[in-house]
């Protein structure tokens, strides 16, 4: 880049003309669009770089980033300007005294190192790779501006899909509008906007980069090509849908819109507590065909137990679930007269289980919520067939008895195709839920688990929900029998309205336990 020989293409036009008394603004949502060169130039552009009090921090997450990708492009854009760059202090210096850092903040305690700053302009790149923390206290402790000096206070930032700051940037920028171009009013009448560029927009981009992105995972392609935030660049549950794509198949989709939940499913419910933190609650049902649906959540922060139970309580004593979910850490020793289960157990008024958070318990959970995310059936391999011996069946019949001789005509069975894929859906009432599984991401440290992130406790209520569940899959398999016959009794009512038939195949179960969906089901027909 040569002063004077610039010219921003119309969407980086449109960043930089954007007023300083917008305080937040979020650039980019696709790979190619020039979001580096963007925030790098923005001070240029303005001509703030003229006025020796000015200073801007241009910030990546690790050192390695700045050194390896933002020192070099920076050395082409300030240099022609009379810039030098001080290597120990990653600061660039004009003529005028104004200066630009090239900083990073990898942990959240380092964001201490710009207490002493008073920062006009800055600019956090790739902004899902920061915490909300990181991004909150320097972007409004440190942005500040002398009365008069005629410079701005202001946060101007570039990022993309994916990372750990995927949901807390999601919620802050793109919801309620993905295109953007929207002002959005937050805390303290600060004003935030998002606008939305791609590669398309860029006309400078090499042309076979798009071309590579084409070829991408359709999900990681939606993310990186078209900027969209509901593709998750990175996410651990890549096969998790909330909507169709067109060349996926019409069962691949996990949030679906609510119905009406038969009251004698069994019901589970799972909830991990926080004061600071959220506290979770979600509400699973089970159905005959071996499908968990999470039906309700209800969220809460910096509330207390005898201040949220009473709502929960309302709804359990109602739908009376067969268990309820706990995290272990409800269970510890604090210090204090009753520990968090002995209170919740107290203002719910029933006892409750804590989970399993032994060694490798996380891990066995994210695996076990692929399982129910599956939308693809299983191979099933081609194996000889067995030949059918009469005489060691009819001996089985009379020596072993009815259940041994129908366990040896199964061996002969066609293998059978699975049609309860996927085995979990969530109503598209549980935002909070949807919005944590999009929001997970490989531990760097252990990649085979979830990084733990702000927003993290519905998923870790999630994997109580879907281990509960499957506990009663394994653990219930009389009752689950006999709800699937209820099931096949209950359709056979609805198809045929033969009340005389249905009442005496009910016999045959329980028919006490028939009769409130009886009444549902009469009421719906007439």
């Amino acid at each position: 880049m040569v002063s004077n020989e610039w010219k921003p293409f119309k969407k980086q036009a449109e960043f930089l003309a954007l007023p300083t008394t917008i305080k937040e603004a979020l650039y980019g949502g696709g790979a190619g669009s020039a979001k580096t060169e963007t925030l790098l130039t923005y001070a240029l552009v303005h001509r703030w770089h003229e006025n020796p009090r000015f200073k801007q921090v241009f910030m990546r997450r690790t050192f390695p980033e700045l050194r390896n990708e933002v020192v070099p492009r920076s050395r082409e854009i300030y240099r022609p300007f009379g810039a030098t760059f001080n290597k120990s202090d990653m600061c660039w210096t004009f003529p005028s005294g104004a200066m630009i850092f090239l900083g990073h903040c990898e942990n959240e305690e380092d964001v201490h190192k710009y207490d002493s700053m008073e920062i006009n302009l800055f600019t956090p790149d790739e902004i899902t790779s920061f915490t909300e923390f990181i991004y909150l206290y320097i972007g409004y402790e440190r942005t500040r501006a002398k009365v008069g000096s005629g410079l701005p206070a202001i946060i101007r930032a570039g990022g993309m899909p994916g990372g750990i700051g995927h949901t807390w940037v999601r919620k802050r920028f793109i919801e309620p509008y993905p295109k953007g171009g929207v002002i959005l009013i937050g805390k303290g009448g600060n004003k935030r906007i998002y606008v939305h560029a791609t590669l398309s927009d860029n006309p400078y981009t090499d042309p076979s980069y798009s071309q590579s992105l084409e070829a991408l995972p359709e999900a990681e392609k939606q993310a990186r090509k078209y900027g969209n935030w509901d593709a998750y660049l990175g996410q651990v549950f890549e096969e998790f849908r909330d909507k169709k794509y067109p060349d996926e198949a019409e069962n691949a989709l996990h949030v679906i819109e609510p119905f009406d939940i038969p009251d004698w499913w069994p019901k589970i419910v799972a909830m991990d507590w926080g004061f600071s933190a959220m506290t979770w609650v979600g509400y699973g049902a089970i159905s005959p065909s071996k499908r968990l649906y999470v039906y309700r959540e209800q969220c809460w922060k910096k509330t207390k137990i005898e201040e949220w139970a009473p709502f929960v309580r309302d709804f359990i004593d109602r739908e009376d679930p067969r268990v309820i979910k706990v995290c272990k850490s409800a269970g510890q020793d604090r210090g204090q007269e009753h520990t968090i289960q002995q209170q919740i157990e107290s203002a719910l008024g029933r006892p409750v289980e804590l989970s399993n958070n032994a060694p490798g318990s996380r891990i066995a959970g994210k695996m076990l919520i692929h399982e129910y995310l599956r939308c693809k059936s299983r191979h099933i391999p081609t194996k000889e067939q067995p030949i059918y011996n009469d005489e060691h069946a009819r001996w089985l019949l009379r020596n072993k008895g009815l259940g041994a001789y129908k366990d040896y005509l199964t061996i002969f069975d066609p293998p059978q195709e699975e049609r309860n894929l996927p085995k979990v859906q969530i109503f598209n009432n549980c935002p909070e839920l949807v919005s944590a599984i999009k929001g997970c991401i490989h531990d760097k440290k252990n990649p085979e688990d979830v990084q733990e992130f702000d927003g993290d406790d519905p998923y870790d209520g999630f994997r109580y929900l879907v281990d509960a569940a499957d506990r009663f899959f394994d653990e219930s398999t009389s009752e689950f029998e006999k709800i699937q016959r209820r099931e096949k009794i209950i359709h056979q009512l609805e198809a045929t309205q033969d009340m005389t038939a249905f009442y005496r195949n009910a016999r045959k179960l329980d028919v006490e336990q028939l009769v409130k969906p009886v009444r549902r089901i009469h009421h719906a027909i007439h």
